[in-house]
């Protein structure tokens, strides 16, 4: 398979809730806004992430009718790589950031981590390696 840019799509209940975190809170460049269509992609480093509001992706695939989510554990998580993990918590936690794990060092695999949700709920890890 070849490939060209390659991004992250979230497929999001609340477009606008979910658009305004990544642009005023994560303060990732907006891309592309079209708030009509439930669509935005930002650059965050060297990815694009993009938004899309989930029931026009159910409507898309023809799968609209069934349920929207069930109770489980995670199924995906967004990593982004920052230079100082404890900076951005604070900086985070400052813009009102309920973090569901503040900064750890993980010395097995050489980083410090802290984990947040944005407002989907989907899982954001912030990690630095440590040297």
């Amino acid at each position: 398979m070849k490939t060209g840019l390659a991004y992250t799509r979230l497929l999001v209940k609340d477009w606008k809730a979910s658009f305004l975190f990544y642009k005023d809170v994560m303060e990732f460049d907006v891309a592309v806004e079209d708030e009509e269509d439930g669509y935005a992609e930002f650059k965050a480093g060297d990815m694009r992430l993009s938004i899309f509001r989930r029931q026009e992706m159910a409507q898309l695939i023809h799968n609209a009718d069934k349920p929207p989510h069930a109770e489980c554990q995670d199924t995906v998580a967004l990593i982004f790589t920052v230079h100082d993990v404890e900076e951005e918590y604070q900086q985070l936690r400052h813009k009102g950031v309920k973090f569901i794990a503040p900064p750890m060092n993980n010395p097995y695999f050489g980083i410090k981590t802290a984990y947040l949700r944005d407002p989907d709920g989907t899982l954001i890890g912030l990690y630095q390696l440590l040297v």
